[in-house]
């Protein structure tokens, strides 16, 4: 795959890769790039700031007993170094690195889109939670494709913008647009729109208020192919072609 001089397929390919969703070879080459691309480099390290708040949000979890109990199994006496003892064993600390990254990886994984979806996370952020503002972030997946993520989007909790990003969106039909909708949490309650997507891989959405007041009611969002300035109706008429909880960080 050729990625230089295509700065939207490069785009696209560090979030996928920030997100854990660009696995197997293609998430190993991608790595390969990086340790030669400074510039993909500064692409990654951009989609872990914005996404910085999900890793941030996720509260510590003590791991099973059972992971002890394999950890034990694995470091038998015949693992340990007859000169240097338990702690300068090989086996120990390299069993133990193996555990220590299974325990990142399901840490992560708790922050479970929707159940029993996980995100596959094989590298985390750290970030400060001082001064973290907060926040909300949807990640929306296609409903033909629940495992695609196709869309992305971040609105500090105060402010009226909210921040859209299409990861793998096409473009909607002639004289059609895609419009954004909060689906509220109680059943029979109609969605509500929130705008319509920029005709461009990203930009913004002007909120009617802040987003405490717009997206609060709101535990998910949806996307549909509406005529080219929004639904007529105040409802979606057209297909939904993504669906993914908002989550409230703070």
């Amino acid at each position: 795959m050729r990625y230089r001089g295509k700065p939207a397929l490069q785009d696209k390919l560090a979030a996928e890769y920030v997100l854990g969703t660009l696995r197997g070879r293609a998430r190993a080459r991608f790595q390969g790039w990086l340790r030669e691309d400074a510039a993909l480099r500064r692409t990654v390290a951009e989609w872990e700031s914005r996404l910085a708040p999900m890793a941030a949000a996720i509260a510590e979890v003590r791991p099973p007993r059972r992971v002890w109990t394999a950890i034990q199994s694995r470091v038998g006496s015949g693992t340990r170094e007859a000169t240097g003892g338990f702690w300068d064993s090989l086996a120990f600390w390299r069993n133990w690195g193996l555990v220590a990254t299974g325990c990142a990886a399901a840490l992560v994984a708790a922050m479970a889109l929707r159940p029993p979806e996980t995100i596959e996370v094989l590298k985390t952020v750290e970030v400060p939670l001082k001064g973290m503002q907060p926040s909300y972030v949807a990640l929306l997946r296609a409903t033909q494709d629940g495992e695609k993520l196709v869309f992305v989007a971040y609105a500090g909790r105060h402010s009226d913008e909210l921040w859209v990003k299409k990861v793998a969106l096409g473009d909607a039909p002639a004289e059609h647009g895609y419009e954004l909708w909060g689906l509220p949490a109680t059943a029979g309650e109609p969605p509500k729109s929130l705008g319509m997507l920029p005709r461009d891989e990203k930009g913004t959405i002007k909120l009617a208020a802040a987003a405490d007041e717009s997206l609060k009611d709101f535990p998910a969002l949806a996307i549909s192919i509406e005529p080219a300035g929004g639904s007529k109706t105040g409802l979606p008429t057209g297909p939904v072609v993504a669906k993914g909880d908002c989550l409230k960080f703070w």
